[in-house]
């Protein structure tokens, strides 16, 4: 959970982190003046920049999270969503130039004083009140696609007609002796029920009657047993008293003083063990305090009051984004009021003006400017040739003409040999759309805020000037776009009427035509659109998506986050990789690769617009390694609507190419539209088998294998869409699966440190276990066995009858291990199996084609 901060605190944090980000981009434009880089010096300047970018981030990502005022919050989304965009181009080109997905700058870390827990990113980049509204929004396109219409209110009187007029004439022939019918209530009672709610009220009172036999019968058996109890004691007693009364038994007398030492015995022994006792509770306690042992519970008051007041921190945010709203709305239309029509004749007069220029110039009229292009904003911004410029162009083509038929006759006589461009060795990070969009939003920030006295705004309320500025440059849009249509009219009834006055000059008179270049520009952009034209064109999204739902296709996945993936980090694979020996990544890395690849370029459109564009990545590994956990934690960080692909659940639907080719454009249709969309493949190598086992050849897992790759082909930036699949034997699939994928993420086996972890967190929740159980013992032995297994086989051991007996019988590290040790291994064939896979990925074919070039 995001720690909760002050007012004053969320501040603090924010001036800081913007000062440490203008710093970094001041590092950026020194960096692109400077000469390139050698390989190894430029592999440690882009990981020290790529952890300086990270730990911005996840400041970023505390400020967004808590931030109430609206305005400054958009501006913290649009630096964040850049500075995420400018973080990913960095750990693209570290995988480019290191081979590899996985580093470990113990060294960068130690030089820059940062940890691990200063890097570690927050999953709800998007802001948590948006992915509840998120999930939310589906929730609820799910129910209405789902929502059964209204059953009409029918009394059993108007039951019993329906019922008559329906049957025809086989209820004529059987008829209703009168006495029946008279035998109907009279009393209207009317049917309000549909049947599943009929079902639920009928289980809630079976469950409820369950429980009250079950609560009798335990009561009975327990006054029983007392009863039981108590009558053995009262026989017990006058038993004893009847043969004291008879002579059977003789009760011994016992000397004071003996009775006075045996009772100071008495006195003594437990006085010890009390002692003892309360000594034993006092280091606990104190170790407890201290950290360190674990308790079985602890007191959640501070998280609770943390949580609460974030909680209402939160609901304060709508309440000043809907304030905000109401504010743009009236200055907007107090803007539209009042400069509306002169905004209108000042451009009508500019363009006006455009035109008169270039007809006394030239004689002419220049083309208007296309909308798609920006229209009358070029006009107004000088982005358009002068006439002076297009009379320069036309002497400057003539020109060109004599020296080409020049340098034709001149390589006619002697060849020419062509100029050998200079190879730059070296590496230099190139100036990115990111990059322009984070200088662009620090900019905003100088030029907006940082002059601004925040001290006379307690209430944290809008200001209008920046809301009537950017409302100014958006009704001056507006505005254009309408004077542009006028104006594209009158330019031709112009270019028309000079046509006419020219018709009868000697020198033949042309008006001027576009650049070859829009023209084939816009050419294109015509042919792309009629060739997307499609059957779907007419149908609506919404009866798509219910078509989807009905098919199960979209389906809902369980609610989970990053942050329940247990998973310790590699704390020695730095010098490993020094000493060139060998090492793995751990279960802790792998969190990190999802994040980057698969959680953070979805979480806006922005972001998937600038960041290096990741259409599909393939998660694999060992069975019960978490990967359907994985699966669900990336939707359930990014709020994803969930498209199920894999072939059980196409099996015998959208047979033929046809409704194949159909139900692909359906979902890229509906996956645009409710973005970000992750499109699943559960066990992804099917599609792609060199040959189908006989026993999965009924679902026919080939059928969609190239409308998987036209789907992925057509993912763009800022679709936010992911191709997610996941494998067990991805080594079984051909080349076309490799082909298909941009990463792929491979979950390791369970490692020492995450499964001493992971028993420390589970053992420790039963309090009757010892808190100095020999977990270590435990994490060695089970070294390469799934958490889930773990998991199971606890829960097994310690059952209800075995925690009553931990008292006196404490658990011992043997009767977990025995039941740990009942888990088969993989064979050492799918393991290699995985690994012959691994080096068959594109990293891995270029690091071995980096190494034989330098061999």
């Amino acid at each position: 959970m995001t720690p909760s901060l002050s007012t004053l605190k969320r501040a603090e944090l924010w001036l800081i982190t913007r000062s440490d980000l203008e710093k970094l981009l001041e590092l950026e434009r020194k960096l692109q003046q400077e000469t390139p880089l050698k390989n190894k010096a430029a592999l440690n300047f882009m990981l020290s920049m790529y952890l300086k970018y990270r730990n911005i981030v996840r400041r970023l990502i505390m400020c967004y999270d808590q931030m109430l005022h609206t305005q400054k919050r958009e501006l913290i989304k649009q630096i964040l969503d850049c500075a995420i965009g400018r973080m990913l181009e960095y750990k693209k080109e570290i995988v480019k130039l290191d081979y590899s997905d996985y580093q470990w700058p113990d060294n960068i870390l130690n030089r820059m004083k940062f940890t691990p827990d200063d890097l570690e990113l927050f999953a709800s980049v998007s802001g948590r009140e948006r992915l509840e509204e998120r999930r939310k929004f589906i929730q609820e396109l799910v129910e209405s696609a789902y929502k059964v219409p209204p059953m009409r209110e029918h009394s059993l009187s108007q039951l019993h007609i329906e019922s008559m007029t329906e049957l025809g004439e086989e209820t004529l022939k059987t008829r209703v002796p009168r006495r029946k019918l008279r035998a109907v209530p009279s009393k209207v009672e009317e049917i309000r029920e549909s049947p599943e709610e009929k079902a639920a009220r009928e289980a809630k009172l079976a469950a409820q009657r369950a429980m009250h036999r079950a609560i009798l019968l335990i009561q009975s058996h327990e006054r029983a047993r007392m009863g039981r109890r108590t009558g053995a004691e009262v026989k017990r007693i006058y038993d004893y008293n009847r043969k004291v009364a008879t002579g059977h038994i003789i009760p011994k007398k016992i000397d004071r003083a003996k009775y006075i030492k045996s009772a100071i015995t008495i006195q003594r022994a437990w006085r010890r063990y009390a002692a003892r006792k309360a000594m034993k509770k006092r280091i606990a306690r104190l170790e407890e305090v201290l950290g360190m042992t674990t308790p079985s519970w602890q007191s959640r008051k501070t998280i609770a009051k943390d949580e609460e007041n974030f909680q209402r921190q939160r609901t304060q945010i709508p309440v000043f984004e809907a304030h905000t709203k109401k504010a743009i709305s009236d200055e907007r239309t107090r803007l539209l009021r009042i400069r509306g029509p002169g905004l209108m004749e000042d451009i009508t007069d500019e363009i006006h003006e455009w035109f008169v220029i270039w007809y006394d110039t030239v004689g002419q009229y220049d083309v208007f400017p296309a909308a798609n292009l920006g229209g009358s904003v070029l006009i107004a911004t000088g982005q358009t040739s002068t006439p002076q410029e297009y009379l320069m162009e036309k002497l400057e083509k003539k020109k060109q003409v004599k020296r080409k038929l020049v340098r034709k006759t001149e390589q006619m006589m002697i060849p020419v040999k062509k100029p050998v461009k200079p190879e730059i060795s070296g590496w230099k990070m190139p100036q990115t759309e990111a990059l322009s969009c984070l200088e662009e939003a620090n900019n905003d920030f100088i030029r907006n805020w940082s002059l601004r006295d925040e001290s006379d705004n307690p209430e944290q309320e809008e200001y209008l000037d920046l809301i009537t500025e950017k409302l100014c440059h958006e009704l001056q849009l507006e505005m254009r776009e309408i004077v542009d249509e006028l104006m594209r009219a009158e330019l031709a009834l112009l270019n028309k009427a000079l046509l006419k006055d020219r018709g009868r000059d000697k020198k033949k008179f042309a008006k001027k035509i576009p650049d070859k270049a829009d023209v084939k520009k816009a050419t294109d952009r015509v042919r792309i659109e009629k060739k997307k034209k499609d059957i779907l064109e007419d149908v609506p999204v919404e009866d798509l998506f219910n078509e989807l739902l009905q098919a199960k296709i979209i389906r809902n996945y369980r609610i989970v986050s990053l942050r329940d993936w247990l998973g310790d980090l590699s704390y020695q694979n730095y010098e490993a990789r020094n000493e060139l020996r060998d090492y793995k990544e751990r279960l802790g890395e792998i969190k990190q690769l999802v994040l980057e690849y698969c959680v953070l370029p979805l979480i806006s459109k922005e972001t998937h617009r600038i960041a290096p564009l990741i259409r599909s990545v393939c998660i694999y590994g060992l069975p019960g390694a978490g990967k359907t956990l994985l699966a669900n934690a990336i939707c359930s960080e990014v709020g994803a609507l969930l498209f199920d692909v894999s072939a059980p659940v196409l099996i015998d639907k959208y047979v033929g190419k046809e409704n194949q080719k159909r139900l692909i454009e359906m979902i890229s249709k509906v996956a645009r539209v409710y973005a970000p969309s992750i499109i699943f493949l559960d066990a992804g190598e099917k599609p792609w088998l060199k040959e189908v086992p006989p026993a999965e050849r009924h679902l026919q897992p080939r059928r969609f294998a190239k409308d998987f790759v036209k789907l992925v082909k057509g993912i763009k930036p800022g679709d936010q869409i992911l191709f997610l699949s996941l494998s067990e034997e991805p080594q079984k699939a051909t080349a076309a699966f490799i082909k298909l994928h941009d990463k792929f993420i491979r979950v390791p086996t369970t490692d020492y440190n995450t499964l001493y972890m992971y028993y420390k967190n589970l053992l420790m929740k039963y309090h009757g276990v010892d808190r100095n159980i020999d977990v270590s013992c435990l994490a060695k032995m089970s070294i390469g066995i799934p958490l889930d297994f773990i998991r199971q086989a606890v829960e097994k051991v310690l059952s209800l009858q075995r925690r009553i007996t931990l008292k006196f019988n404490p658990l011992k590290p043997i009767e977990i291990m025995n039941e740990i040790l009942t888990y088969q291994y993989p064979t050492t064939e799918m393991i290699a199996a995985l690994d012959k896979f691994e080096k068959r990925t594109s990293l891995a074919r270029a690091l071995e084609a980096k190494k034989k070039a330098l061999d």
